[in-house]
This record gives C-alpha cells, structure tokens and sequence, in this order.
C-alpha cells in the first residue's frame, strides 16, 4: 500500500520553512511594528534548555552471559555499562499566537563498556545501530547522535486546541507512549488535542518509530526483529490512537482509548480514577488495556499474536503519612496465544513501538505473563528531618507474581508459575545553587524465580531468569533561556 501520510520530503520542507519563515517576516515587516511584535513571540517566548546524564549500570543474571560457557546456574554478568548523555531542545513560542517549532537532540557515550556482549550492544542508554530491526548484533554499541524532535506546531481558540506534526512525540492514554532512556522516542507523525473544560480529546497518528537507543526512524512491523519483519506481509503502514478523558468537578476522571495498527492490532482502554480527601489526598484508579489482534498467513503458516482479546486490569492506590508515601498496586494478566504475555504496544517486537501502560515498578520483570496474578507494595521516605537537610528520601518496595501459565494456557510447574523481587532506592535531588535540580538515585533490585534463562524465551517469553541489578543515576538539568 503507498503511503499517504508524513512523506519525508513534505516533512523536510515544512520544518526548514516554519524555521526560516518568522525571520523573514521580521526582515519585511510590512504590517508594521504590531505585526512584527506577534511574529517575535516565536523567538521571545522560546526556551533553550537540555540536561547532562550518567547511568552506570551492573546487572547480574543466572545464565546472563551468552558468550560464557561451563557456568550453568550461575550468576553472570548481563549488562555492565557506563554511559553519560547529553541533550539540547529549543521550544519556541507561536508566532502570531499560532505557529512555532519544536527541535531537539542528544548525544550519548559510552565511558565503560563490556563490548563484545550483544546484551550490552543494547544497553538502552547509548546506541544499539541505526534503525530497529537493521542493527545486526556485534556485540558493541556505539555512540553518536540523534535527533528528538523536529516538530511543526500550532494552537487555536485561545490555546482549548493544539497540534504537531513532524518527527515528534505521541501520547494517547493507555494505547500510544513513546520508549524512555532518559531521552523519549520519537514517532514520524502528528497528533491534534483539544481541553474543553473537563473534556479532553486527542487523536494521533504515525507512519515510523524510533526508540531512544537508535538513531533513525523505521517502520512498523507484525514480527519481531529477528523474524524477517519487512518482509511485506508483517510491515504495518501506520498505528493510530484516539482517546477521551472528562475530569469532574470533584476530581473523579474517566479516561476511553482505542488504538490501531494497520490490518493487524486493535487495542483498547478504560481507566476511572478518584482522588479521596484522607490520608493526604488517596489517589485511586481501575486501569483496563486490551488488545485483539489479526491472523495472518507467514510461509503458509497461521501466525496468532493473541487467542481472543487479551488484556491487562489493574488496580492502584497511593496515599501519604506524614513523610511517608505509599504505593499498594494490583495486576490479573490474560494473554493467551502464541506471544505469551500482554504487550503494552501496538506492533510486537520490542523497540519498534511503545504503548502507554502506566504500571511500572522497577522491579526488572513486566508481571504480564498469561494468567498471571501480581501485587506490589512500596514505601517512601524523606529524610529531611533525619539529616538536618532537605532533599534526601529512601524506599523499599516488593513485588509477587503468581498463577504463570504459558501462551497454551499449560500451568506452569516444579515452582515456575511463581515470580518475586525485592527493591531498595536512595535519593538526593540538590535544593538550590548552581546545580539545583539535580537528581542522585541508587536503585538495586533482587529478582528471582525458577525459570531457566533458556526457558524465559522458551517456555515463557518475557521472563528472565534470577537477577541482581544495580543501577546509579545523575540527571542534571539546565536552562539557557
């Protein structure tokens, strides 16, 4: 099918012409001195600011080490990286309150590497090649530069209506997100929203995606990146989403999402959430994601993502004590099919979508095998008035998984259906001075279950085997303008 939306020409001509066109009319200034100060809110109003980042990472996994041999059921390094960032965005203002741009990009390294490692090639942080599917494994990333945004933007009735388009990020409730390393990934495509009181409306659409740890944008595929995806019965031309929200008076929101990708996956959402005035705000929600996908014919064989509609509900809630935060959060998981587990996304191989699924809890697994149940319990603490100063917090948290069946809906046995981890979080974020808003973080994460590592890609896809995970933080922000 020939593609009708975002060509890269049109969109190459329309951001070198939303840059140069406010200049221009400035240098003409034809309707005199009102005309021009309209146009000059495009550079008055813009902002200039970026962020410096280090992430220094140990992972050890039973199993870890591809290349190893003779260490079965031993701990082995997985993911050893140090890698820094850095990034640089320009948001102008709307000229004659209407249009402006959006550009950015980052730059990212690796100061310490275990090369040679194709987990490591994929570290997240620094690059894994060029486009999704394209970056053959060897074993070493690289670093380099990307852009992030380069966006047309515009606004209408006072602002209730916005719009972009371009190579921009996507966000429709519980069907398109975009993938974080401490950049966002970036569709080719374009979304338009609307806030009309309590009433929100957005829909958006894409033709290519890039998650951060690449550097181009790629198209969409049925297949995962190992499983010939461009061949052209598992490419997808597009994925759009449109989605709903009404915000009440007292707080209670009520959000509906539907998403689809070309002849292959439709996906769904509902979310109510409340907000109680007890326990320093109870914030509450019931999350719905659900997703039905398409057969299709692959070398005369049927290929079935999904048997049925599978889906993903959950249950939170957060609430405050003093300087204690909690987070008590629930997950029941239906996948069943040849995938195994729910994917929060449009397309199916990791990377070259991502979803808007907003339960994460830094505890390593995803809890989203078939029939799986979950819970998870975290608390927070400030220390502010421990250490005679502010900024300081801890936390500890833990997660449970139970009920693991595979795609055939075949219970797990011999302990494998069950799935746990243990997190413990040390934090600093600087108060004031030339450095204020700069975030420490120390985050380590005992995970275990008795799955094998080959029987994680096997048997159960999606979950590895035993882990230790360290990772260290430093997000440092800056403003120029």
């Amino acid at each position: 099918m020939e593609k009708v939306i975002f060509k890269r020409a049109a969109l190459s001509a329309a951001i070198v012409a939303a840059m140069l066109a406010p200049g221009m009319v400035l240098a003409a200034d034809e309707a005199g001195p009102t005309y021009a100060a309209a146009a000059s809110k495009f550079y008055e109003e813009g902002k200039l600011n970026g962020g410096l980042f280090y992430f220094q990472r140990d992972r050890q996994r039973i199993d870890g080490d591809p290349t190893a041999k003779n260490k079965e059921g031993k701990y082995q390094s997985n993911l050893s990286h140090a890698t820094t960032q850095a990034s640089l965005n320009f948001n102008s203002g709307y000229a004659w309150d209407v249009v402006g741009i959006d550009v950015g990009g980052f730059g990212a390294y690796d100061l310490a590497v275990t090369e040679n490692h194709p987990v490591n090639q994929e570290n997240e942080f620094s690059f894994a090649g060029n486009k999704w599917g394209e970056n053959y494994k060897d074993g070493s990333p690289e670093g380099g530069f990307s852009l992030a945004n380069a966006s047309l933007k515009f606004k209408a009735l006072d602002g209730a209506l916005t719009a972009k388009g371009g190579l921009t990020q996507l966000y429709v409730p519980g069907v398109i997100g975009v993938n974080w390393s401490y950049q966002p990934g970036t569709y080719r495509g374009g979304q338009i929203e609307g806030n009309f009181g309590g009433l929100y409306l957005t829909y958006a659409i894409a033709d290519e995606y890039k998650s951060p740890w690449y550097k181009e944008t790629q198209k969409f595929s049925r297949a995962k990146a190992w499983m010939d995806p461009f061949a052209d019965e598992n490419v997808i031309d597009y994925i759009q989403g449109v989605a709903a929200r009404y915000t009440f008076e007292n707080g209670t929101a009520i959000t509906g999402s539907y998403g689809n990708s070309e002849n292959y996956m439709d996906s769904y959402h509902f979310k109510l959430a409340h907000k109680f005035d007890v326990l320093n705000g109870l914030s509450t929600s019931y999350q719905f994601y659900g997703s039905d996908t398409k057969t299709y014919q692959k070398g005369g064989a049927d290929i079935e993502t999904y048997d049925g509609l599978a889906w993903q509900q959950a249950l939170t809630a957060a609430w405050g004590m003093g300087p204690y935060g909690f987070r008590l959060e629930g997950l029941w998981t239906k996948a069943e099919g040849n995938e195994g587990n729910y994917l929060p996304r449009l397309t199916r191989g990791y990377g070259n979508s991502q979803g808007a699924n907003e339960i994460w809890w830094d505890s390593r697994s995803d809890w989203n095998a078939n029939n799986e149940k979950a819970l998870y319990f975290g608390v927070t603490r400030s220390l502010d008035d421990l250490v005679g100063a502010p900024g300081w917090s801890v936390g500890v948290s833990g997660a449970y998984g139970w009920d693991i069946q595979k795609g055939d809906g075949t219970k797990a046995t011999n302990g494998e259906d069950t799935e746990w981890a243990a997190n413990f979080d040390v934090m600093y974020t600087v108060q004031d001075g030339k450095l204020k808003g700069t975030l420490f973080k120390l985050h380590y994460t005992d995970y275990n279950n008795d799955i094998s590592q080959s029987g994680g890609w096997t048997e159960y896809p999606n979950i590895f085997a035993s882990e230790k995970d360290v990772k260290f933080h430093i997000i440092m922000p800056f403003t120029i303008l």
